[in-house]
């Protein structure tokens, strides 16, 4: 085993690097205790759980596997009775444990990483080509949309219906995203208090009502609920 003190100030210098100025300190970094910075300064790695490890070498912005070695390379206190507690073999060997499940740990941190960089890596593609098809199906819309402000802004006679023929690539968007209306303002529906409420007044279910908002539905499910009055209440 080399010398006690090489892994002790090798901790002490990534302590230096992520501006851990005291034990104390890097307690409060790692979330730990000041009992389990003891363990790890007396090299009791045997008695130190591997989580607990774990969240100090990630204050210590080192892996789990080079704090473990350095860790194992301090020597435990001595026992009242001048001995190892355990045994230099039985510590050795659960050190020796530790190491190996760290590097398992590690190599499971490592997929997990590159997984979830994949999944938002693929996450990422399928937004950028959301919003591609959706630009597509608007790009009529933008190109003629703000030259058709600036003209009704310089002439406010121009007729309202023109304007709405421009907004057709909106209509189709929601159609792309299966956006429909619940039923169209002015129509006289039966109520039905799933997928209609009442501005106006009361009504019971089946009640004849006209849709004064028209609501909308997503993929089938309520989006938003029409609007209705009951048709004794229109003028």
């Amino acid at each position: 085993m080399e010398n006690s003190g090489d892994g002790q100030q090798r901790i002490k210098q990534w302590m230096s690097q992520v501006k851990c100025r005291s034990w104390r300190a890097l307690a409060e970094r790692s979330g730990v205790s000041l009992y389990q910075i003891r363990q790890l300064r007396e090299g009791e790695v045997a008695r130190m759980r591997l989580e607990t490890l774990g969240q100090l070498a990630k204050a210590l912005e080192v892996t789990t596997v080079d704090l473990l070695a350095a860790v194992t390379e301090i020597s435990p206190d001595l026992g009242t009775d001048g001995e190892l507690e355990p045994d230099e073999d039985g510590a050795e060997a659960l050190s020796g444990g530790l190491v190996d499940s760290a590097r398992e740990l590690a190599a499971i941190q490592q997929e997990y990483d590159r997984l979830k960089d994949e999944v938002q890596h693929n996450q990422d593609q399928v937004w950028e080509g959301f919003q591609k098809d959706s630009l597509a199906i608007l790009e009529p819309w933008l190109l003629s949309w703000y030259k058709a402000v600036e003209a009704v802004q310089k002439n406010p006679q121009i007729p309202a219906n023109r304007l709405l023929l421009l907004l057709r690539p909106l209509d189709e968007l929601l159609e792309h995203w299966e956006v429909v209306q619940i039923a169209p303002i002015g129509e006289e529906v039966a109520f039905d208090p799933q997928w209609h409420q009442v501005s106006q007044g009361k009504a019971e279910p089946g009640d004849r009502v006209q849709v004064t908002m028209p609501g909308f539905r997503h993929h089938g499910k309520l989006l938003h609920r029409a609007q209705v009055k009951p048709v004794n209440l229109l003028d």
